[in-house]
């Protein structure tokens, strides 16, 4: 599981960021990252004030769900940017 969840917080945002950019609602991306960082400062804050294992949860969901879900959303809008500038370069396609 330790290694499902993270992928799992990868991937999904991924693809979400690369169906947003290529519908053009690239601006969403910037907003649900810095959503992100604000769960992950949120996670920590709360992390400090309890202790042992409780304040442990909080870093583990910081770093193995928010992290890479940030990532993630980072590489998927540029992933959909190269797409659709490649699409763009490339013209109108004829259909056969």
């Amino acid at each position: 599981m330790v290694y499902v969840v993270p992928l799992v917080c990868l991937v999904i945002p991924l693809i979400m960021a690369v169906v947003l950019v290529r519908n053009g609602v690239g601006w969403a991306i910037p907003v649900l990252m810095l959503v992100g960082v604000g769960a992950i400062f949120w996670a920590i804050s709360e992390g400090q004030k309890v202790q042992g294992w409780d304040g442990m949860g909080y870093a583990i969901f910081a770093m193995l769900m928010v992290a890479p879900a940030i990532l993630g959303m980072l590489i998927g809008g540029v992933i959909g940017w190269v797409r659709q500038v490649r699409a763009r370069r490339a013209g109108p396609q004829n259909p056969a």
